[in-house]
């Protein structure tokens, strides 16, 4: 992490003395045309020049640097988010099914202990199944004693 810092600091380090050298560049450019246009047609004239010169090269940075289109990688980039997020939801929406499949068979599960529970003599319980196999146990233990 601290090399990528690192670098990163010294590529802008870079950038802003290459951007500097260049605004230079381009004041001594603009000087010498100004030096050169007002020799021929006067300092009024080389200004008025000038001026519509750098005028019309900030508007066609400002016309490139606005355009917006995406690249193909930017494009790429947003066709895979988009997926990914597709992906993600559909995810999401399985998982909730699971999760309400799984609320559902706990229910089924807690009616059930509560059907066995119960004291309803309409459904077989636990109440009614105790007797039941006391009943049956002394069956078997007579049987065998005879």
């Amino acid at each position: 992490m601290r090399l990528r810092v690192r670098r990163a600091a010294r590529a802008s380090a870079f950038a802003a003395a290459a951007f500097a050298a260049g605004l230079f560049a381009f004041g001594f450019l603009n000087f010498c045309v100004f030096v050169w246009i007002a020799g021929v047609f006067g300092s009024v004239i080389a200004a008025l020049v000038l001026a519509l010169i750098d005028v019309i090269l900030a508007a066609v940075f400002i016309v490139l640097a606005s355009n917006r289109a995406p690249s193909a990688e930017e494009a790429m980039v947003d066709e895979l988010r988009t997926m990914a997020l597709a992906e993600l939801s559909n995810d999401a929406q399985q998982l909730k099914a699971q999760v309400e499949h799984l609320q559902q068979q706990v229910t089924r599960i807690g009616e059930g202990i509560s059907r066995v529970t119960s004291n309803d003599p309409l459904q077989i319980g636990l109440s009614s199944i105790g007797p039941i196999v006391s009943l049956v146990a002394r069956l078997v233990n007579r049987k065998k004693e005879n």
